[in-house]
């Protein structure tokens, strides 16, 4: 065959080579797609950039002229962090097309992801944004768009003027003047007023500092975490996206447990309990077989009698309350001196004694009471497991059964009325409660125990004075309480049980509680005598005015009395002591005045001990009791 002069070879037909047809068909259509997406692109990143320079409504001639470069960097970040725009919606939709087909390493999503460089770069070097590298500090994100999901802002504030504008119930710890706390918002809505600390908040290089009433006038809701691990390198861990939690996990880097758990660096973090040592030592002791039988018999003979005790105790309250408040104690034989003591005192300094009513755990101390004309409840049924003697020392099995009674009084108790549990009275503490600018303030008080153990945070609530207004938060409270007398008998105390069930009632029923600071002069305690002498010295040359006085933080009975008795605490006739009501009254040369006449002496006995320890007189011939001290005096 010839071809005509200058005419080319026809093309082979398509139809005889099926292969070479169907590379030519998708080579077509790859090509109208790229140009699909790039004309898309292109009108999204052109309407990006016009609403950029003009919002709808705007001042053409204001925004013309912009006036600094803050503004202009904002625009340039929210291109690059910004997800939630236009363009970050259609940069998503390319994303997810090369997946979906597929392609996203083939020539289709290579050319659309250098489409998607070329036009955003484009638009950003008509906008003349700079470089990130080059980027000022004062526009630059403080947290990167991954935690913008709850991170927003940051500001500080000082710390004695957050607890000031808001009592979290908790004691303020020294130092609070010189030290500052972290404010991080979740949403922008959330940060100050004022716009130049909102814009500091957010990308500043300084951290703005701020009032607490402005750092938190917009907060819908504040989330408040008290953070301290003496002498560790302690890591805090914001997660959020996460489910909302109330609790606080601790992880530390631990072998062994209980006594005798340890750190370790080289082991990797676990998570330990609440009541673990900064030193690996958890002192949470769990229930025994024994704790559960014994918590059993008490709790069953205690519910079966509920009924007629509560019959008997409505009784007494009618006569007894003023102004719906009573001040409630409970007492075994081996304190009992204790009780005669705080009898004493109060009389001495003319309080009235008629709205006391005294839970007895033994006959012995029934009749103690009864000689002193004080109301009293006693069952002998429920108040029979109750050692009648005193703890040998603090946290001895039998401190822990006392414990348990002290509980048993305030559940039993806390349905009716308020309460208020104490020894010693300068003044009617009533009347710091009952005052008007503290009704209803909070629903507990406790005295400040002075220890800072981790396992009395973050309240360190003294459980041997406290105030409690009866509600159902309250009986929420003491009743959760009473079902875990297992973990007092094993704990042999039911102070850290106490102070993890404030913690709880308050994150699960808005229980407020208050703990009077160690640093204020109303409620002092056993960490004033021990640790404050400059105040104990204060008090006895009377330049403060405490309420009462609370001699916690001693061994035992023994060393109590001593303390108090050369502190001017004690008004107790040593003939009284540890003898049962008969006998004092058989001896007594006038009955009349019932065993307060030949118990209570009028004026403090003092009696010095030891020249190391505080005393109302100097005791400087006395021993010490610790070894190598100083003279008080």
């Amino acid at each position: 065959m010839r071809h005509h002069n200058g005419s080319k070879p026809l093309l082979p037909s398509s139809r005889g080579n099926p292969q070479q047809h169907q590379k030519q068909t998708v080579g077509t259509t790859t090509w109208i797609i790229f140009l699909v997406f790039s004309s898309c692109i292109s009108f999204y990143v052109g309407v990006w950039v016009a609403w950029s320079i003009q919002p709808p409504g705007g001042d053409s001639a204001a925004v013309g002229s912009v006036k600094n470069d803050a503004s202009s960097n904002e625009l340039c970040l929210s291109a690059i962090n910004g997800g939630g725009g236009e363009l970050g919606k259609r940069v998503g939709d390319a994303l997810q097309l090369k997946i979906d087909r597929g392609d996203e390493n083939g020539d289709l999503g290579i050319k659309v992801g250098d489409l998607l460089d070329v036009k955003i770069k484009k638009a950003l070097d008509e906008k003349k944004c700079p470089s990130l590298s080059s980027q000022d500090t004062t526009t630059k994100p403080r947290f990167p768009n991954s935690v913008s999901h709850f991170a927003n802002g940051l500001v500080t504030i000082n710390r004695k003027d957050m607890f000031d504008t808001y009592d979290f119930g908790v004691p303020i710890n020294s130092g609070a003047e010189n030290e500052d706390i972290l404010m991080i918002y979740d949403s922008t809505r959330a940060l100050p007023s004022d716009k130049d600390i909102a814009h500091a908040a957010q990308y500043s290089d300084d951290i703005p500092h701020v009032s607490a009433v402005d750092a938190t006038a917009n907060c819908e809701t504040m989330n408040v975490i008290f953070v301290k691990n003496p002498g560790r390198r302690q890591c805090m861990a914001i997660v959020g996206g996460q489910y909302q939690g109330y609790h606080i996990q601790r992880w530390m880097r631990l072998v062994g447990s209980g006594a005798h758990g340890k750190i370790d660096a080289s082991v990797p973090l676990k998570q330990v309990s609440r009541m673990t040592k900064s030193d690996g030592y958890d002192e949470l002791l769990l229930p025994k077989t024994k704790h559960l039988a014994l918590h059993r018999e008490i709790l069953m003979s205690y519910l079966t009698n509920l009924n007629d005790l509560q019959e008997e105790l409505k009784a007494i309250l009618t006569k007894i309350a003023i102004n719906n408040t009573v001040v409630v104690m409970t007492v075994n034989k081996g304190q009992s001196e204790l009780l005669l003591n705080w009898y004493c005192s109060a009389k001495s300094r003319g309080f009235d004694t008629s709205n006391v009513l005294l839970f007895p755990t033994d006959q012995f101390s029934k009749d103690l009471a009864d000689g002193l004309g004080l109301a009293t409840v006693y069952d002998e049924k429920l108040m029979h497991l109750i050692p009648s003697e005193e703890a040998a020392r603090y946290g001895d099995n039998t401190f822990g059964m006392i414990m348990m009674a002290k509980l048993l009084v305030i559940h039993f108790y806390v349905f009716r009325r308020n309460i208020i549990v104490d020894v010693i009275w300068y003044k009617n503490p009533l009347e710091y409660f009952q005052s008007s600018e503290r009704t209803n303030e909070f629903d507990v008080y406790f005295q400040d125990d002075g220890n800072r153990q981790e396992r009395y945070a973050p309240y360190a609530a003294n459980s041997g004075f406290y105030f409690v207004r009866s509600n159902e938060r309250t009986q929420l409270l003491f009743r959760s309480m009473l079902y875990q007398g297992d973990l007092i008998f094993a704990c042999r105390s039911h102070q850290q049980i106490l102070i993890s069930l404030l913690s709880e009632t308050n994150s699960f029923a808005g229980l407020t509680v208050k703990v009077l600071s160690r640093d204020e002069d109303d409620f002092p305690g056993g960490y004033h005598y021990h640790m404050r002498k400059d105040f104990i010295r204060q008090m006895i040359k009377k330049e403060n005015d405490p309420f009462i006085f609370h001699m916690s933080w001693t061994l035992n009975k023994v060393n109590k009395l001593e303390f108090m008795k050369q502190m001017g605490m004690w008004y107790v006739q040593e003939t009284c002591v540890g003898k049962p009501a008969a006998d004092i009254m058989s001896e007594a040369s006038d009955a009349s005045s019932g065993i307060a006449g030949p118990c209570c002496s009028a004026e403090a006995i003092i009696t010095c001990h030891y020249r190391d320890k505080p005393s109302a007189v100097p005791c400087k011939d006395s021993p010490p009791k610790d070894k190598g001290q100083h003279s008080f005096w």
